[in-house]
């Protein structure tokens, strides 16, 4: 079966009208994206934020009247974009074919379904994007990974080398450590679907053995080597207590989520030394070490 994509676009505040368009003439999907590169960082609690102009697709079945659908998007304020026909294929897999092994720092590399990674000496994480891992490339999740290839080494690190996931995910930050030698991980997250999320990856990756996963309410303050945490700012202030009374003598912390004009903010927190921030983005990634 083939399917045909109509996209048209719209303010923000029209979003509701175009919808129901697409809805009332028999659209399988409507999907919403960013029309003009207009991010949106950190939105508040309870809060769904749009763009401020946006770019609105419905998708019909093969055999749909199309024209009465241009005419009537045409007959408004929206600008019609694009009529496209597309081929049958196995839509849900066929959006990881825009995604690539990538290579955090020097050795570690998140390797998607059907891709493999030939260099010598990389670690591989087999990772397909998702909900709760997103594409993998946003700057807080690159930085945190590329500190990891740059500081966990298994032939160096202690015995035990505990580590604390705090905002798993996916278990993505977690999974890279155990990888490079890490020799157990907890995970924290709100979402019961992260905790599944990070399961699922721990099994495909053969370390599931070596995590523990909780919800916030069911963690038990222990102390680890390295607590790592790439949430939001907000939450890393609040959070900064329980965080560093999980951190053992001489531990590292990474902290990421934080926007570089709250860098100051959220090192005040923590009453410890930071030895690096770096940046990417506009994002930063703070490295703190526990005396």
């Amino acid at each position: 079966m083939s399917w045909i994509k109509i996209t048209a676009q719209c303010d923000s505040s029209e979003l509701e009208v175009l919808e129901a368009i697409y809805w009332s003439t028999g659209a399988v999907s409507v999907t919403v994206e960013d029309a003009e590169d207009n991010p949106i960082y950190e939105p508040g609690p309870g809060e769904e934020p749009l763009w401020d102009r946006l770019n609105a697709t419905g998708l019909y079945m093969e055999g749909t009247e199309i024209e009465p659908i241009k005419t009537h998007i045409s007959n408004t304020t929206f600008d019609l974009l694009s009529v496209e026909t597309l081929g049958d294929k196995i839509w849900e897999r066929e959006w990881l074919t825009r995604f690539k092994p990538v290579c955090f720092g020097d050795r570690l590399w998140v390797c998607p379904t059907g891709h493999t990674v030939s260099e010598e000496g990389a670690v591989v994480m087999s990772l397909d994007p998702g909900l709760a891992f997103g594409t993998g490339t946003h700057a807080t999740t690159r930085m945190c990974l590329s500190w990891l290839d740059q500081h966990i080494d298994e032939s160096n690190l202690s015995q035990p080398f505990k580590v604390l996931d705090f905002g798993c995910g996916s278990g993505i930050l977690g999974i890279g450590a155990l990888l490079l030698g890490a020799k157990s991980v907890t995970g924290v997250d709100n979402d019961p679907q992260a905790l599944v999320a990070t399961m699922d990856n721990a099994e495909r990756n053969h370390i599931a053995d070596k995590w523990s996963v909780k919800l916030p309410d069911q963690y038990v303050v222990e102390k680890h080597q390295l607590v790592i945490a790439n949430i939001l700012a907000q939450p890393l202030v609040d959070l900064s207590e329980l965080l560093l009374s999980s951190l053992a003598p001489g531990g590292d912390i990474v902290l990421s989520g934080i926007m570089k004009s709250q860098s100051d903010w959220v090192q005040e927190a923590y009453p410890i030394r930071f030895e690096s921030e770096t940046e990417q983005d506009g994002w930063v990634c703070l490295h703190g070490k526990m005396d």
